[in-house]
Formats: structure tokens, C-alpha cells, sequence
């Protein structure tokens, strides 16, 4: 029996998803010592001889009674061994669909289906036995056919349901079809049910055991070999391509049921003799293990995902003090970005008073390459204060919302375009067509402007064509803001948004690369996106999204 799995990866990452060793060592006890028992002298059959009429004659009612129930405690044996296993089939299906609501695993829903399926055909077996079901048949040939025809049963619905899941190539979770399983559980009862009747009434069921034969029981050989090759190649290579402990107690059960073969195939030789009680009790323990196996998998997972609940418990733990200290920190930022800007611009206008003075007095005595420097002087200290602005704007992102207007966006578009006073070979196409919207003014008035004044003041020519789009989404608005100019190579897409970042010199080009800077924090703020559409030959589209009423008036309220 192969118990072990062939790979290597799987013994070493999945050495948990295994029954412990003991486990096995324990089922191969059980499954040798009834055996033992038998060669120490121990009998195990159970009485099964007829009630002797003459004997009865001269009892009182009573001691009749009690004598009937001592001839027919092989039967009370068989119907509590076979009952016994039916409740543990009952019990497996109930856990195993316990389980798969936690985990989705749909190995232990079917199998487990399929063994409580394999005990129904048992109980069926059992109340003809009994005459729980309508039966004609003698027992004498109805119980041991009907237990071969179950057991071909068990193993042929096992294999049906390893060959089910190996089917969907290696995915085994997902959302049962709870209807389809339904009606094949159904339908499966009831053929079981249908045979097990057809057997009861038949007067003519053919002979099943050979006492003076080495096979004493042919009819057994047929579930042995399919035990056996279950248990030597299906479930060992059902288990490699799926590891579980239920899929490992499903290998290891195998071993309690070719042993229950062996000694109805073997050794039995009349009902309720030992071989027959043995095979009974070990057919207990055969559905127990797969039990056992599928109780310690729910154990498994289910401290699997506990240890997912305090894992993502530490991370949000984790998480809440970053965003804490992250809060802090960019509160300090912004402080002192608010206050070194502020604070700094006192001095840089005494500087640019100071310059200006050094030039009023020596004007007239002033060398050229001293009036180029006092030029640079005035140039840098401008691009500073320039600067210094733009950082105390940006540190103001977020502090204030202002109000909520009503506004037509066409219009609002072609004021903020004539008050940046483009030069005079520019053109505005204005492809907007919604109606007016109510939004907070101030923040998307910002990021328009911006993104105009942007593509202007970055063309490369004095003529230039610039188009606004805005469109209606599920979720708000899309804006695009589209010129003719050089473009953005695709590399330099990200970092452009960056704090003081300039495609170009700085002595090239006025700015302090602090606007594309601004309008990407304002947007998160808001929680839009902004992305930029150029090859870096010719033209740029900044698309950035806006949204809607109800959910800038949530974002303020939480603000």
C-alpha cells in the first residue's frame, strides 16, 4: 500500500497535510489483531443455529423467548456492526459539509457524500437482513450477495468520486452545484435501494459462498482488487495531486478495507462465523479512519484560519499605527512647509530690496558683467519666492475645500483659459456637452487651470492648439486636457509628478516643478487618479477623473 506521497516538493512543504505516523501504525494494529485473537483460541462468531421445536415444547414462555433471542444473536451482531457503520458514514457527511463551508474544498464534500452513500447501500443490506424491507430471499444467500454487491458499490462510488475531482484539473475549490448534487445523491440512493429490494424478493439469487473452496467467497475477490488498486495508485496519486489529511486518511483506509476483503474472501465459510464478524468490524473501522481523517483536516483548517484572522488582526494592528504615524509625519511636513515658506519670505524680499539698492547706487559706475550678475540675482530670488509660493500652496492642499457650486463646465473652461492670457497663437477647443454640474469649485478650478497653464507654458512654439474634454462616468467625471507640443516620453510619465521635478534646465524654463506636484496631491485627496497619455514626439493628454456630488460631499464630511 503506498501511504507515502513519490514527490519530494510535497514531502517537504506539506508535511502537516499528512495523517501522523502513529495513526497508521494504530490501523494496521487493529486491522492484525482480531486476526491474532483467532489463532490465540478466541472465537468471535456469533451463535446462528436454528430454534430446535421439541426443546421449546417443555419451556415456559419466557425461557422460549429468551432461547430465540440466544439463536439470533449473530444476527443482533451483524445489525448492530452494519448500523454502527452507517452512523459514522451519517456523521461524515454532516462534518464534511461542515467543512467545506470553511474551507471550499470540495474533495471532503463529495467523498464524504459518497461514503455516506456506500452506508446507505449498507443499511439497505441490513433491514432486508432483517425483514425491515420486504424480503422473500433466504438470508443464507440474500446476506452475503447483498454484502458483495455493497461492497462493489463502496468502491465503485469511491472511485467515482476521486475520479470526479481529479477531472477538474487540480482545482478542487470553488461553489458547489448544490441542486446537482442533490439529484445525483438522490438518484444514487435510490438505484442502491432498487438493488438491495430486487435481491430481497428474488427466490433465486445465486450462491456465494464455498466453504471447501481456497476463495470462499468469489463474489468478495471483485471489491478486493478494487481496493487494492485504489489504494496501490487512484488515492496515492489523488493525494499528489491534491495534499490533504483527509485525501492521506483516504490512502490509509484503503488498508482496513482490502483486510476486510481478505477475510470474506478467504476465511468465511457461514454467517456470523469470526472471519465474517472480523470483516465486519474492520468494514466499522474502514469508514472510521476517512471519519477521523476528515475530523482532524476540519481541525486543520480551521486553526488555519484562525491563524489568517490574528495574522490580518497584527496587520491591520500594524497598519493603524503606520497610518497614525504617517498622519503625524505629513502633519509635521506640512507645518513646516507652511511655516518655512512663509517664515522664508521676509528675508528673500530683503535680499531682492538689498539688490535693487546695490544697483540704484552704483548705476552709474556698474560694469556690464556686474549689471548680468545683479540680473541673475533678481532671476534666482524671483524663481525662490516662485518656489516658495508653490510650496506653501502645496502644503495648503487639503485644508480647505471651499464651497459647492453650481457651474457650466464649457464656460468655467474658457474663463480660466483667457485669464491665464495665452499668447495670441493659441486656440481652445472646448469639446464639453454636459449640462452644469454641482462640484466644490475651488479644487477642480485649481487642476484646470494648472493643467492649462502647463501645456502652454511648456510648448515649444508661440502657436499651439490645446482641447478640454469632460465626460460622464459611473462614478463621476473624466476630464482631458490635450496640446500639441513636444510630449513626455513614457519614462518620465511617473516622475513628473514628483516635488520639484522639471523635464527641463531650470534656467530654461520659469517654474518651480511644484504644479503637476500640486494637482496629483489634490486628486488624492479626492481620491481620483491622473494619468498621462504621450509618446514624447508630439502631444500630451493629462486624463484625470472627478467625482460626483454625492461623494465629494461623503469625502468632506469625513474631512
Amino acid at each position: 500500500m503506498d501511504i507515502a506521497t513519490n514527490s519530494p516538493a510535497i514531502n517537504a512543504t506539506n508535511t502537516s497535510l499528512k495523517m501522523p505516523p502513529y495513526f497508521l501504525y494504530t490501523v494496521l494494529a487493529i486491522c492484525f489483531i482480531p486476526y491474532l485473537l483467532t489463532l490465540m483460541g478466541v472465537n468471535l462468531a456469533s451463535s446462528s443455529k436454528p430454534v430446535d421445536l421439541q426443546q421449546l415444547a417443555g419451556l415456559a414462555e419466557h425461557q422460549q423467548l429468551d432461547l430465540y433471542f440466544a439463536r439470533l444473536s449473530g444476527a443482533f451482531t451483524h445489525t448492530i456492526l452494519e448500523w454502527t457503520a452507517f452512523c459514522i458514514a451519517i456523521m461524515t457527511v454532516f462534518l464534511a459539509a461542515s467543512h467545506y463551508f470553511i474551507s471550499k474544498n470540495l474533495t471532503t464534500l463529495i467523498i464524504g457524500a459518497a461514503l455516506f452513500l456506500a452506508g446507505c447501500m449498507d443499511a439497505f443490506h441490513t433491514l432486508a437482513a432483517d425483514r425491515l424491507i420486504e424480503a422473500v430471499a433466504d438470508n443464507r444467500d440474500l446476506v452475503p450477495f447483498t454484502w458483495a454487491i455493497c461492497r462493489v458499490f463502496n468502491a465503485l462510488i469511491l472511485i467515482g468520486g476521486v475520479m470526479l475531482l481529479l477531472s477538474r484539473s487540480g482545482d478542487i475549490t470553488g461553489k458547489a452545484d448544490f441542486k446537482v448534487l442533490g439529484l445525483s445523491f438522490i438518484g444514487t440512493a435510490v438505484v442502491a435501494y432498487g438493488i438491495i429490494s430486487y435481491c430481497a424478493l428474488s427466490d433465486s439469487l445465486p450462491q456465494t459462498q464455498f466453504p471447501d473452496n481456497i476463495i470462499t467467497r468469489p463474489y468478495d475477490v471483485v471489491p478486493l482488487v478494487l481496493y487494492l488498486v485504489s489504494g496501490l495508485f487512484l488515492f496515492p496519486y489523488f493525494y499528489r495531486r491534491n495534499p490533504s489529511v483527509f485525501a492521506h486518511a483516504l490512502v490509509i483506509a484503503m488498508i482496513p478495507e482490502v483486510m476486510v476483503e481478505m477475510h470474506m474472501a478467504f476465511g468465511s465459510t457461514a454467517l456470523f462465523d469470526q472471519h465474517f464478524n472480523i470483516a465486519h468490524f474492520l468494514k466499522i473501522f474502514a469508514y472510521a479512519v476517512p471519519f477521523l481523517g476528515l475530523l482532524m483536516d476540519y481541525i486543520h483548517t480551521y486553526q488555519q484560519k484562525q491563524s489568517e484572522v490574528e495574522a490580518r488582526e497584527r496587520t491591520q494592528q500594524a497598519l493603524n499605527k503606520y497610518t497614525v504615524e504617517l498622519e503625524r509625519s505629513n502633519k509635521e511636513l506640512n507645518d513646516f512647509a507652511y511655516v518655512a515658506s512663509h517664515d522664508l519670505k521676509a528675508p528673500l524680499r530683503g535680499i531682492m530690496q538689498l539688490a535693487s539698492w546695490i544697483e540704484d547706487d552704483i548705476k552709474d559706475d556698474i560694469k556690464d558683467q556686474t549689471r548680468e550678475y545683479i540680473a541673475l540675482m533678481h532671476s534666482r530670488t524671483r524663481r525662490l519666492e516662485q518656489l516658495l509660493n508653490d510650496l506653501l500652496a502645496f502644503s495648503r492642499v487639503g485644508r480647505k475645500h471651499g464651497d459647492f457650486k453650481t457651474i457650466g463646465l464649457a464656460a468655467t473652461v474658457t474663463d480660466l483659459y483667457q485669464l491665464l492670457n495665452p499668447p495670441l497663437g493659441f486656440s481652445l477647443h472646448c469639446d464639453i456637452k454636459l449640462s452644469a454640474i454641482t462640484t466644490l469649485f475651488v479644487p477642480l478650478e485649481q487642476v484646470l487651470r494648472n493643467l492649462i497653464n502647463n501645456a502652454i507654458k511648456h510648448h515649444p512654439n508661440d502657436t499651439g492648439t490645446l482641447r478640454v474634454t469632460a465626460i460622464t462616468t459611473d462614478t463621476g467625471y473624466e476630464f482631458a486636457v490635450t496640446d500639441d507640443g513636444a510630449g513626455i516620453l513614457p519614462e518620465h510619465h511617473e516622475r513628473i509628478f514628483g516635488i520639484f521635478q522639471t523635464l527641463k534646465p531650470r534656467d530654461e524654463v520659469e517654474g518651480s516643478g511644484m504644479g503637476l506636484a500640486i494637482i496629483k496631491k489634490l486628486l488624492d485627496t479626492y481620491h481620483c487618479r491622473i494619468t498621462v497619455e504621450s509618446d514624447g514626439i508630439k502631444g500630451t493628454t493629462m486624463r484625470f477623473t472627478w467625482p460626483s456630488e454625492p461623494t465629494l460631499r461623503m469625502l468632506t464630511d469625513d474631512h
